[in-house]
C-alpha cells in the first residue's frame, strides 16, 4: 500500500514489472535529489532493473511515464505493477487518479540501510509536469525530445527574414494577473518584439512552454484579470464563449465573441492537455480566451482542425476547435515562479456583463520582426 516501507538491505536484485497493457509506451527512470535522470535498465519489454541504484546514497525517485502523453493514455492502463526484491514479489498500489507519470516510490537511506517508500502519486499531465515541478529539462528524460529538436513545420521556407521592426502578424492574449498575459507559444515564436494592439505598450516574454503551446508575457496592460478556473474540471457539453481578435485586417480591430459548447474532453489523438469546443474561431484567435457561462477562464484557444486534412480522408468536420486547459496555465505560472492569480471565480452569468468583462481582459498582440 502507499506509504509502505520495503527494506532493500543486502538485496542483490530488484525488478519492476508491468503486468497490464501498453508496456511499449512506458519508460522507467530514476531521478536523484540533485536532478540527475538515470534510465532504468530494461531487461524485457515489460521489465526493468534498479541495478546499481540499490547501492547509491542519494535519495532517488522511481518513475513510470507515458513516452508520448500527447497521444493520450495513462500509466494506470499498465497496472498491475509488481516489484520483485530477490524473488519476493510486492504488488504496488495503483493510482487513484488517471496519471500519465507515476512516482512508484523513493529510495532513501535510514541508518545506512537502503529502503523504498512506496508511492502511487504522480502527474495527470505527464513527465513534462514532473519536470517543471522539479525544474528539470524535459530532454533529459529517455525518448523525449525538446521542441527545438522537432522537425520544422511544413510550409516554412528559406526566404530572407523581414526587416527588423516590421509587422509579422497578430494574435490574442489574456490578462490573468496584473501585468501578466498568457497566449500561445506559436503566436510569438517568430517575433523579436511584441506590443499590445491598442496602446502599443511593449510586452516581454517571461516563460514559454512550447510542448503545450503556451507563453507568458509581462507588460503595462490596463484591464481586469480573468478568473482562472484551474481546479474545477470542465464538463462535456457545458456552454462556453470564445473571445479573441481574428482576421483583424478584414474584420476590424475590436474583440470578437462566439458561443458554443465543450464537445470533447481531449484534443487531437487523445491529448489530455486540451479539449474540443464548437464556438467558431479564426486566424488571429490563437491565444484568446475560452470561458464558461460566468466568465471564468477554462482554456486558451489553440487551433482548429485542418478541414482539408480531414476531408482528404473522406471525413467532414465543422467547428472542431481546440483549447488548452486552464490547469496548464496554472502549471506554467508555477514553473515561472509567479503566484497563482487571486481573482475570485465569477458567479454571475448575465451575458452582457460577462462580455463587458471580456473587453477588459482579452487583448490583441502585435508581433514584429
Amino acid at each position: 500500500m502507499s506509504g509502505e516501507r520495503l527494506s532493500l538491505l543486502g538485496a542483490a536484485q530488484c525488478l519492476i514489472r508491468i503486468d497490464g497493457s501498453n508496456a511499449d509506451r512506458i519508460a522507467a527512470v530514476a531521478v536523484g535529489a540533485s536532478g540527475t535522470v538515470v534510465p532504468l535498465e530494461q531487461i524485457a519489454a515489460n521489465e526493468w532493473s534498479l541495478g546499481r541504484l540499490l547501492r547509491g546514497s542519494e535519495a532517488t525517485e522511481i518513475l513510470l511515464y507515458v513516452i508520448d502523453d500527447r497521444q493520450g493514455g495513462f500509466v494506470n492502463d499498465s497496472y498491475p505493477v509488481t516489484m520483485r526484491i530477490d524473488g519476493v514479489e510486492h504488488t504496488l498500489p495503483a493510482p487513484t487518479e488517471q496519471l500519465a507519470a507515476v512516482i512508484l516510490g523513493e529510495i532513501y537511506q535510514k541508518a545506512g540501510a537502503p529502503r523504498l517508500k512506496v508511492s502511487n502519486e504522480g502527474y495527470i499531465f505527464g513527465i513534462d509536469a514532473y519536470a517543471r515541478a522539479r525544474d528539470l529539462r524535459v530532454p533529459a528524460f529517455p525518448k523525449r525530445t525538446s521542441p527545438s529538436e522537432r522537425p520544422h513545420s511544413e510550409g516554412r521556407d528559406d526566404r530572407p527574414p523581414p526587416p527588423a521592426g516590421s509587422a509579422l502578424g497578430s494574435g490574442s492574449g489574456i490578462l490573468i494577473a496584473p501585468g501578466i498575459i498568457v497566449t500561445n507559444a506559436h503566436v510569438i515564436e517568430d517575433g523579436s518584439s511584441f506590443q499590445v494592439g491598442r496602446g502599443r505598450h511593449p510586452l516581454t516574454p517571461i516563460a514559454v512552454d512550447r510542448m503545450h503551446d503556451l507563453a507568458l508575457l509581462r507588460g503595462d496592460v490596463e484591464g481586469v484579470p480573468l478568473p482562472l478556473r484551474s481546479s474545477s474540471p470542465i464538463w462535456l457539453g457545458e456552454a462556453i464563449m470564445a473571445a479573441g481578435y481574428p482576421l483583424m485586417d478584414l474584420l476590424g480591430a475590436d474583440l470578437k465573441v462566439s458561443t458554443g459548447n465543450v464537445s470533447g474532453m481531449t484534443g487531437s489523438h487523445g491529448d489530455v492537455a486540451r479539449f474540443q469546443f464548437t464556438a467558431p474561431i479564426g486566424s488571429g484567435s490563437s491565444g484568446g480566451a475560452v470561458i464558461d457561462e460566468f466568465g471564468n477562464l477554462i482554456g486558451v484557444t489553440s487551433a482548429s482542425l485542418a478541414h482539408e486534412n480531414v476531408r482528404g480522408r473522406g471525413s467532414i468536420s465543422e467547428n472542431v476547435n481546440f483549447g488548452i486547459k486552464a490547469s496548464m496555465v496554472h502549471e506554467l505560472l508555477a514553473a515561472a515562479g509567479i503566484d497563482a492569480p487571486a481573482t475570485p471565480l465569477a458567479t454571475e452569468s448575465a451575458r452582457r456583463e460577462v462580455v463587458q468583462r471580456l473587453r477588459r481582459s482579452v487583448i490583441s498582440i502585435n508581433v514584429m520582426a
